[in-house]
């Protein structure tokens, strides 16, 4: 194999993409590495160095050995159940795990192409440490003694000036994030910073409210679901959307489903309403109005379970089928007709919450709304209904008393949003104060398995954000567009290379799961626990980490008195293979809320200052020549993480804008063209896809394009980012992000 070093010193050697006579395309990709074919094949990019590139030696030497694992996908949130066939060190195919009570024998593209994940050309393979200005892609390999010297050195050079609290650390989900969220307490910043401020905070906050839990949703057995905007047909394979596609298409469950673009879940729904953005709380207020005036409401549920049911009467007394069409553009027929389907299938009926409720700034309200009609069908804690969570408890290590914090967060979110989750913070509020050094300066940042360039909105305040920083570390698998910008970057192994913790389950009833290693890790890299605690070495908190991860799982099942060979034949265990229902509908039974049931008017926001019931502001409508944007997820991606991915990006290359098919006449803008979009914080360049699928005022993009690190081959200059045009706004109550408030204007370019 012949190679030509090219780029900054650190930046290693590049081959050609194809070798004469072969294509990679996904087919082509399992044939090379079954055949064990590495280098010249993989491992270039005519014209363009590879970043961090490893010689074939590097890769450990494999077994003969053919082998199945049964352990967890990691490419989405949602955690599905496959298992890897192996042959020696390589991973050639992931199937689904039938006994896997979550994914039930699914596996979607991204985690089919977590094959991909661990042969990567592009990811990261060993410690980097910055050589250049920040962000131009100069770095240097270097060892991992090294480079966590660095890590701890800079650290204490930014406590000795500003503190312990003049570091922030921010992370997102996954199972090894405990560590990290150990490490940065045992440092004793009070600034960290989670994913759920951009995603599910005013949802969760509404129903926990509500019912003193989040609950789950038994839609194996519903009759009749009212979605907004939840796609679920696309985003996740759970469950949810296994249950209410199979039962819509089998004519088992009405779907009604409402959303200002025709997505996949509208194309499998019953009825599609396309509703005016921002509205949707009107839809749910006159449901209530409804359910309320023609006595269609469950009244011996609401006498014996709930709080505050007469001053719902009162409330929603306005807010009639007829005020709502006004609002939504639904008319109010349909209002009717709903609601009262909605209620001959209740207690089998549900409006879901979905996911991500990062829409408004009044989205705790909404979700408060949807709660509420739920609340008057009696739904609660029976079969077809919402099914409060449950769990399998597991044991941990004890831990060293943690440091208490010197200081209150920069985010103010204990004084501005007393209903969220601290320990989750509200991230649109904490960059502005980080920006401003208000009430004090954050000079450093360490950031786990996050990419906040392509997280937040507005990116151009972002990127200002890491720049002000004195030192920024990333831990992450690929170079993102956030690594991208980093002082150090510590690689973790992929979750194919290592075993994480043993992990609880709510859906469809209580159980545990186990990542194993399916393979060992093919480059110099570590599971976070292993970067967290050589850290912890340097900085004087070993304490914090004296275990190692064999001991950490011995720890976690001694609770349940349970063994990891429960695991070998089919990676789950349960005791039990249904759920139950009706565990908190008996006498004497508390709910964790102020008045012990089930909250109409909710105390909790009464105490801080907040309306008991959701408030209704008609929203801003877009100006003349101006349009709604509507970000969204594409069905092949999580948020911006696999776009590099090779097979994914085969798939979908790029994003475009969808504009509706009438404006895009009126415009002369045909499928295709290259449009400019402009926002009050930035623009970009994007192709049009122009669909009748979409209402007139609204346009959408898809997330996650627009990729800027050099060190991501496929995704760089792909597409354009939500991020740069989305202006920076949250909901009231909980600081979520409200990514739904931006007016845009297009132009053919």
């Amino acid at each position: 194999m012949s190679t030509t070093a090219r780029g900054p010193i650190g930046i290693g050697p590049h081959t050609a993409r194809r070798r004469e006579g072969l294509t990679l395309d996904r087919r082509g990709f399992l044939g090379v590495f079954g055949a064990g074919i590495l280098g010249t094949t993989l491992y270039g990019c005519a014209g363009r160095p590879r970043l961090l590139e490893v010689a074939e030696s590097a890769v450990p030497e494999s077994t003969p050995a053919s082998r199945k694992v049964a352990s967890i996908c990691g490419n989405c949130v949602n955690k599905c159940g496959f298992i890897a066939r192996v042959e020696g060190d390589r991973v050639v195919k992931l199937d689904p795990n039938p006994h896997f009570p979550k994914s039930r024998s699914m596996l979607c593209a991204k985690g089919n192409a977590g094959v991909q994940v661990v042969h990567d050309p592009d990811r990261l393979k060993h410690p980097l440490i910055r050589t250049g200005p920040r962000g131009s892609g100069q770095w240097r390999k270097a060892s991992w003694d090294e480079a966590l010297e660095l890590t701890a050195r800079r650290m204490m050079e930014i406590k000795e000036k500003y503190g312990p609290h003049g570091m922030l650390f921010s992370s997102t989900e996954g199972f090894q994030e405990r560590f990290f969220r150990t490490f940065a307490a045992a440092w004793g910043s009070p600034n960290v910073v989670r994913h759920p401020s951009l995603c599910l905070a005013s949802g969760n906050v509404a129903f926990f409210a509500t019912f003193g839990t989040v609950p789950e949703y038994d839609l194996e057995h519903c009759e009749y679901v009212i979605v907004s905007g939840a796609n679920r047909a696309e985003a996740f394979v759970t469950p949810d959307t296994i249950d209410m596609m199979t039962r819509a298409r089998q004519g088992k469950t009405r779907l009604v489903y409402l959303d200002p673009r025709f997505s996949v879940t509208a194309s499998r729904a019953g009825t599609w309403l396309p509703i005016r953005p921002g509205t949707d709380m009107a839809f749910y207020l006159a449901m209530l109005h409804v359910l309320i005036a023609d006595k269609l409401y469950d009244e011996a549920f609401v006498r014996t379970y709930t709080h505050g049911f007469d001053e719902l009467v009162a409330h929603v007394e306005p807010f009639t089928p007829e005020w709502a069409e006004g609002e939504t553009e639904i008319p109010a027929r349909e209002i009717r007709r709903i609601t009262r389907e909605f209620a001959a299938a209740a207690p089998r009926a549900v409006v879901y919450r979905g996911r991500r409720s990062s829409w408004y700034g009044n989205d705790t309200y909404m979700r408060q709304a949807m709660a509420l009609v739920n609340v008057l069908v009696g739904n609660w804690d029976r079969q077809g209904g919402l099914v409060p969570k449950e769990s399998i408890a597991l044991g941990k290590p004890e831990l060293p008393e943690l440091p208490w914090p010197d200081e209150e967060r920069i985010d103010g979110i204990e004084e501005r949003h007393p209903l969220a989750r601290t320990e989750d913070g509200a991230y649109v509020d904490l960059r502005q104060r980080v920006l401003d050094a208000r009430p004090y300066p954050v000079k450093g940042w360490m950031i786990y398995k996050q990419n906040p360039l392509h997280a937040l909105p507005d990116r151009a305040r972002t990127r200002a954000m890491l720049e002000q920083m004195d030192f920024v570390a990333v831990i992450d698998i690929v170079p993102s567009d956030t690594a991208w910008m980093a002082d150090v970057i510590l690689p973790e192994s992929t979750y194919l290379e290592r075993d994480d913790p043993v992990e609880g389950f709510h859906q469809p009833y209580p159980f545990l799961a186990w990542r194993r290693q399916v393979i060992r890790p093919h480059f110099e890299t570590r599971p976070c626990l292993e970067i967290m605690q050589g850290l912890a070495a340097k900085l004087g908190l070993e304490s914090y980490f004296d275990y190692d991860i064999d001991r950490y799982i011995d720890l976690q099942l001694a609770k349940p008195g349970i063994g990891r060979e429960v695991f070998d034949a089919t990676g789950v265990w349960s005791d039990r293979n249904s759920r139950k229902y009706g565990t908190t509908l008996v006498e004497d039974y508390r709910f964790r809320t102020p008045s012990g049931k089930i909250e109409v008017a909710n105390e909790r926001f009464r105490r801080r200052g907040y309306a008991p019931l959701p408030v209704y502001q008609s929203p801003p409508q877009p100006p003349r020549g101006k349009f709604r944007l509507l970000p969204g997820k594409q069905a092949y991606f999580t948020h911006a993480a696999n776009q590099n991915n090779l097979w994914l990006h085969e798939l979908c290359p790029e994003n475009s804008l969808w504009i509706n098919a009438a404006v895009a006449r009126e415009r002369g803008i045909a499928e295709g063209d290259e449009l400019l979009v402009r926002s009050p914080v930035g623009q970009v360049r994007v192709r049009a896809h122009v669909t009748e699928g979409i209402r007139k005022d609204c346009v959408h993009l898809p997330h996650g394009f627009g990729q800027r690190s050099a060190g991501l081959h496929q995704a760089v200059g792909k597409g354009a980012s939500d991020q740069d045009l989305i202006a920076a706004a949250s909901d009231v109550i909980t600081g979520n992000a409200a990514l739904h408030e931006t007016f845009v204007t297009i132009e053919k370019v």
